[in-house]
């Protein structure tokens, strides 16, 4: 009789004789004989997972009870039919294979807060910040929870643990430091990113799903949430267009503002490292904080706190009704735009590359060679026939 660690249903796990492999094992009333099939690997945790995956995605659809479905087999379902589209997948994937390493064979049914608080117990102690612990239980967990009982796979949802915040996003970059990183953006879309992370206090999914649509340079607005897109707690706004951002946006071409090679960027957190290093800074600096330094430097300024709300998507008075129209009084936002050119032309003091758009050529101290025909105003790379490791040399680089 082979040995039951871990079992679904009728599915469980076993090994065969003089094999380390984990197998998905059931008995096939057919035949009237025990069938395996390997999933492929030694570990015992990730062969929980695998086989909860399996019979997730396999299921007949039928509700189960709470008190027999694991926590990690409604994490693997949950991940393989929504969680890998999601904007955070690489995070909320790390997030749910540690949660569910933890809890084991915990049931739903046995999640209770007796069993959520030593969780957060144990993960406080593998190292985990407070704020990481609650986006651990309370958003993730939660999430995928409320997810499997909203499409009938398991009858109920324990009440969920509420853990305080974490400590507050205290990285507030310098003039100086925004500048570094402005110097240091050579590729085009990472550049892009910063001056609109800049210009709109845009969360940095907003801004990579920004598109030339979606920017009024008549009115002089930008509506950060796409068509179609319905509005959740995380509210885009519409925010002004400051002149620097008009300019480069006038002269963007169709399609996402933040793209590489013409095609839409789905992340942009490797090539940020990148030119984050070569700006000297910590790895505590990520995209997100500009938007906290942006946020930062307009209160800093005066900005009234309902202006900054409003850039920033936060709940406004009103808003559902009046505050809908507020976008077309010529004076809207007008303290939080006026702040942010002041911010912009501060680094521009500061940088070694323009941040206001020109016409001019800028050549390096290595003449090359113009190209012929028309040039992509937002294209940045040596001239023709100019092969170079050196990102500077022998470049001809125009702004827009």
């Amino acid at each position: 009789m082979p040995e039951r660690v871990f079992q679904i249903g009728r599915f469980y796990l076993s090994r065969r004789r003089n094999s380390p492999a984990w197998c998905r094992t059931w008995f096939d009333a057919s035949t009237r004989q025990t069938r395996r099939i390997s999933l492929g690997t030694e570990d015992l945790e990730r062969a929980k997972l695998a086989l909860a995956q399996w019979c997730l995605t396999n299921a007949d659809g039928e509700q189960r009870r709470a008190e027999d479905v694991t926590v990690a087999a409604v994490f693997a379902q949950y991940w393989e039919r929504h969680g890998r589209t999601v904007a955070s997948a690489s995070s909320l994937r790390r997030n749910l294979y540690v949660v569910a390493q933890q809890l084991g064979e915990t049931t739903v049914g046995d999640f209770n807060l007796d069993r959520q608080e030593a969780l957060a117990r144990a993960l406080a102690r593998d190292g985990y910040a407070p704020g990481t612990i609650k986006r651990m239980i309370g958003s993730d967990t939660k999430a995928a929870l409320n997810w499997a009982w909203r499409r009938q796979i398991i009858d109920r949802v324990p009440p969920i643990l509420r853990l305080p915040d974490g400590a507050p996003r205290q990285r507030v970059l310098s003039i100086e430091e925004l500048a570094a990183l402005w110097d240091a953006a050579g590729p085009d879309h990472v550049r892009v990113f910063i001056l609109l992370a800049i210009a709109t206090l845009g969360r940095p999914a907003a801004l990579l799903e920004l598109t030339r649509f979606q920017c009024d340079t008549e009115r002089g607005l930008i509506d950060l949430n796409p068509p179609g897109r319905a509005q959740n707690r995380k509210r885009r706004p519409v925010v002004p267009m400051v002149p620097t951002a008009r300019a480069w946006i006038a002269s963007a071409p169709d399609g996402p503002l933040v793209a590489f090679r013409g095609r839409p960027v789905a992340k942009i957190n490797a090539a940020f490292r990148g030119v984050r290093r070569a700006a000297g800074l910590g790895e505590e600096v990520v995209p997100y904080t500009i938007r906290h330094t942006m946020a930062t430097e307009l209160r800093a300024r005066g900005v009234p706190e309902l202006e900054l709300a409003g850039v920033m998507g936060h709940d406004m008075p009103n808003f559902r009704t009046t505050g809908r129209y507020a976008k077309y009084d010529p004076a809207y936002l007008s303290r939080a735009a006026e702040a942010i050119e002041a911010v912009q032309k501060e680094m521009g003091r500061v940088a070694a590359r323009p941040i206001e758009p020109c016409n001019r050529v800028r050549v390096s101290s290595v003449p090359a060679p113009m190209s012929q025909g028309p040039r992509n105003p937002w294209k940045t790379g040596a001239g023709d026939e100019i092969r170079t490791h050196d990102p500077n040399l022998g470049k001809v680089v125009l702004y827009p």
